[in-house]
């Protein structure tokens, strides 16, 4: 069973693809993409575990460590290069929404809401473009059916 959430990003996309959500290697999209699509996960939804653990699970003293306050710090100047790509364009990887995009979009969602990191003007524009598609109301809409039911 595959547990990594890009990579069954990139097997369905592959498997059921094409689809715009994923460039063709040739598109001049594709490298932007590619780092997006792995930044998401790998340089900014990782690093808020150890934040989410030590703020919810660890012991009251604690709860503000040393490697919790360096992962944030991290997020913050990783975060960076999404808003240097988002001064550019809409979407990481131009001008359309891709995999790169939900990638991000989750990983900025989890700093937000269990991280309580503020975002800046231009990062919450980005997600209220991202949350704002019919596709991410409907998966939302699922999710918490699965939920309640």
């Amino acid at each position: 069973a595959m547990v990594e959430s890009i990579a069954i990003m990139e097997y369905l996309m592959g498997r059921y693809g094409p689809t715009p959500l994923a460039p063709a290697p040739s598109d001049p999209t594709f490298p932007a993409y590619q780092q997006f699509l792995h930044l998401g996960e790998a340089g900014l939804a990782t690093l808020m575990m150890p934040v989410v653990v030590s703020r919810f699970i660890a012991p009251e003293a604690e709860r503000e460590n040393w490697g919790a306050t360096w992962c944030l710090k991290a997020f913050q100047k990783r975060l960076k290069l999404v808003s240097q790509r988002l001064a550019q364009s809409p979407y990481l990887a131009g001008e359309a929404f891709t995999a790169a995009d939900i990638s991000v979009t989750y990983a900025l969602n989890l700093g937000q809401r269990t991280c309580g990191l503020t975002l800046g003007e231009v990062e919450q524009a980005y997600l209220a473009r991202t949350t704002g598609r019919d596709a991410y109301r409907r998966a939302m809409a699922r999710s918490h059916e699965g939920v309640n039911t």
